[in-house]
């Protein structure tokens, strides 16, 4: 899952122009023809991405440069589930614990947390740079260090540890930390990290996708150390109002809660990673250069129901954040990628990446067209079941039972291993995030194989009896 969402984020980097000039450090144009354009975008775009709701906001250090929502159902005060964006909330609770000397960043994990499993081979900094050889798909009860250390590989299992860290060290649960020390003094009003608090707030009802339809969802909140994602690591839920706050707070180098020590190690002390488009993953934040024409900090989330973005130009004293309900991972995901990114390219003077009015549907056909050949396929073979009902000997029977071995035992279990060899992704996170494809690939399966269990007994009654069987 996460190599495809690299694929993705490389496709849209890809889209950016490419550029060598350098840029003043001065605030954007507040010129209302730019928001103007950039609200007749989103407007746009949001309904041509099938976006049930949209929130976004443009910050200075001083105030709101912009803020509006799209669909329905959304205020500036909305609460989102707010996926990975949570890993920076959890970063700056780190550093607050730095700062107070309570915790130093390069211990090993087992000062303060004894239990843990190979704590003393685990650091707080490799935690935050995702450097500590744990797995993608590694949780708390389960993690372990690969032959990787060292070399960046994105794992929500570090942020769970560093949550467990908030919790040992400051002597209270994270939720309570992150509210007093984080969301209070910065008046993030309707922020949370507890299910309960968010519903209260006045979360946002979620959506997954079906073949192309919005299916309103409940959030799956973490409830045991089996989860994969805990809350410290992707279910902060805040407003756009809240991020905006939030934002400024880095625009202003820190405010009342960081040092500005603390927030240049935040966004820049980080690792460099090689991909299509290079960037340094620091502590809860991603540095990027090239092929922009200034530098930016950014970091997306998402969760089965939604997804969030926000970026920092602390050379143009911006910070961007958009949120949306929804997840359709092979389509409007995409399509995410490519609005986020516009609206700071429009403030820059670029053109934006349009969204075609057909492009959804087309997509989506594509999908469909393709999930229902694999589920044609599995059901094909049930409208031949009557050639198997003629007796076969010798080298017929068993050609007949070596094919049908094939296509009913090795062809099921290749559609259960697709997410894992095309996308590196294991069936169950398929299952939470691309319930479509689950849905296809587990009832082909059943089908292959209840067809293959029917050939199997019409051929062998048919054997024993020595005669067509009916």
């Amino acid at each position: 899952m996460k190599r495809f969402f690299a694929l993705l984020f490389a496709v849209a980097l890809l889209l950016l122009p490419a550029g060598a000039g350098t840029v003043k450090a001065e605030a954007v144009d507040s010129d209302a023809d730019v928001y103007a354009q950039i609200d007749a975008y989103l407007s746009r775009v949001s309904e041509r991405a099938h976006i049930p709701a949209l929130s976004a906001i443009v910050v200075d250090r001083d105030g709101t440069k912009f803020c509006n929502q799209y669909g329905e159902g959304a205020t500036a005060d909305t609460p989102f589930l707010l996926g990975s964006v949570s890993k920076s909330f959890t970063a700056a609770c780190v550093m607050q614990l730095s700062e107070q000397g309570k915790l130093e960043l390069d211990a090993p994990v087992s000062r303060y947390l004894p239990d843990a499993h190979e704590g003393g081979r685990l650091t707080v900094r490799r935690l935050l740079t995702h450097t500590g050889g744990l797995g993608e798909h590694d949780n708390l009860q389960n993690y372990k260090i690969g032959s990787g250390q060292g070399r960046h590989v994105y794992a929500n299992v570090n942020y769970a540890l560093l949550g467990k860290i908030v919790e040992a060290v400051s002597g209270v649960p994270y939720e309570t930390y992150v509210r007093e020390r984080i969301f209070v003094p910065l008046n993030m009003t309707n922020a949370a990290a507890t299910r309960e608090q968010s519903e209260q707030n006045g979360l946002i009802a979620g959506y997954r996708n079906y073949f192309g339809f919005r299916v309103k969802s409940a959030p799956r909140y973490p409830e045991s150390d089996g989860d994969w994602i805990a809350v410290s690591a992707g279910y902060l839920s805040a407003s756009a109002n809240d991020l905006g706050k939030y934002l400024q707070m880095y625009l202003r180098g820190g405010g009342e809660i960081l040092s500005e020590e603390s927030v240049r190690v935040m966004l820049n002390d980080g690792v460099r990673v090689e991909e299509e488009i290079p960037y340094t993953y620091a502590f809860g934040w991603t540095k990027i250069k090239e092929p922009l024409k200034e530098t930016v900090y950014r970091h997306s989330g998402l969760v089965e129901t939604g997804m969030s973005c926000i970026y920092l130009y602390p050379e143009r004293g911006l910070g961007i954040a958009v949120l949306i309900n929804t997840n359709d991972y092979f389509v409007t995901n995409d399509f995410m990628d490519r609005l986020d990114w516009s609206i700071p390219l429009m403030l820059m003077g670029e053109d934006p990446n349009e969204i075609g009015a057909g492009e959804y549907a087309a997509k989506h056909a594509l999908y469909d067209l393709a999930y229902l050949a694999v589920f044609a396929g599995s059901v094909l073979p049930f409208l031949f079941l009557k050639r198997y009902f003629l007796p076969l000997t010798g080298k017929k029977f068993a050609l007949r039972i070596a094919f049908a071995a094939a296509l009913h035992l090795l062809l099921p279990v290749l559609l259960l291993l697709l997410s894992q060899i095309a996308f590196a992704t294991p069936l169950w996170v398929a299952r939470a995030f691309v319930p479509d494809f689950y849905l296809t690939a587990a009832v082909s399966s059943v089908l292959l194989f209840a067809g293959g269990l029917a050939k199997a007994g019409i051929m062998l009654c048919a054997r024993r009896s020595g005669k067509r069987w009916v």
